[in-house]
């Protein structure tokens, strides 16, 4: 399962990466058109806001908690005994899968009710939308698993560490 979820999390990293170089080629080329040949990209605005920044927000969602990369306060946490981390990570895990459940829930029927809808954006012409909405529900879904999966490796596995790797500073970075 472990690995499933990994390839499955770094899938959706590498397409949030790919709309990324889209977004940034296809708002370079609007800006050239534009000033050069005085002919923007019809729609462009739409499509970055719809598509591109909605995929490279929710879909790489997975992988900072794949890597325990998301924001964190653990001022008191370190002071726990090992067995009590364990457990309140576990519960805060389940806490965090929880509402990400819930937002995909709520967000996959919002999508199917736009793919239902064939729901469109006016622009300079009809933009479909309905497609992007699927970006929140599934990047949420594989969140909240990711999520499930490190509560569960915690209780399970007695070398589970939720701490990201930290790479050690060389002497030129601490200047």
């Amino acid at each position: 399962m472990q690995l499933v979820l990994n390839r499955f999390s770094w899938f959706l990293s590498y397409i949030a990466m790919a709309c990324l170089l889209l977004m940034m080629l296809q708002v370079v080329a609007d800006v050239v058109l534009k000033y050069v040949a005085n002919a923007p990209i019809e729609n462009n605005l739409e499509i970055v806001s719809f598509y591109y920044m909605v995929a490279v927000v929710f879909l790489p969602l997975a992988m900072v908690e794949m890597r325990h990369e998301h924001i964190n306060v653990d001022l008191f946490y370190r002071m726990l005994p090992r067995r009590l981390q364990t457990i309140v990570y576990s519960l805060a895990s389940v806490a965090a899968a929880s509402f990400f459940g819930i937002l995909a829930y709520q967000t996959a029927i919002d999508a199917v009710r736009a793919t239902h809808i064939g729901e469109v954006m006016m622009g300079t012409s009809l933009v479909p939308i309905w497609p992007s909405r699927w970006f929140l529900p599934i990047g949420l879904s594989a969140t909240a698993l990711i999520c499930l999966n490190h509560a569960f490796q915690a209780v399970v596995n007695p070398h589970f560490d939720p701490e990201p790797e930290t790479p050690e500073l060389t002497e030129d970075e601490t200047k």
